[in-house]
């Protein structure tokens, strides 16, 4: 009976644990660059380059106006813009900022009960956000704060 009580507790351990919230929820998906590539935004406010991938499967999902699916994971590369001697983004012929370097790679994972712990001010859905170096090393001591602000909406 003793053993049994153990191996109940433990169970729900990992599940208590499983759905706190926090980064380290997220694992780098290494296979990223084999996932849909869903676009390529400019943002002239910080002179970034951003690519951003979907997970294949829930790339056949996504519907106009739903909510994506459980399981989702959405990684970002942010480059770096080329700048000219003038501080400025250097453009192509489409007029699209050219990449430079590689500063990070961001990941949003979508699970049943993340994001539960946070509060109502920057809870948006069961979204979970993390921040990798180009190598796909953790950054420790991201602040993922602005994430959940910038998606809240």
């Amino acid at each position: 009976m003793n053993r049994l009580l153990l191996v109940l507790v433990a169970v729900q351990l990992l599940v208590v644990t499983s759905t706190i919230a926090g980064p380290d929820n997220i694992v780098f998906p290494s296979s990223y660059k084999n996932h849909v590539h869903y676009a390529t935004v400019d943002r002239p406010d910080n002179k970034t380059v951003r690519e951003i991938y979907i997970s294949p499967e829930s790339a056949k999902m996504v519907k106009p106006g739903e909510p994506l699916p459980h399981g989702t994971v959405i990684t970002m590369e942010v480059y770096r813009a080329r700048v000219d001697e003038k501080g400025e983004p250097v453009k192509d012929a489409a007029g699209r900022f050219i990449k430079g370097d590689l500063t990070g790679i961001f990941v949003m994972e979508k699970q049943a009960g993340w994001g539960a712990d946070y509060p109502d001010d920057l809870r948006n859905g069961e979204w979970e956000y993390a921040r990798f170096t180009p190598e796909g090393q953790r950054h420790s001591n991201a602040d993922t704060t602005s994430c959940f602000q910038c998606h809240k909406p």
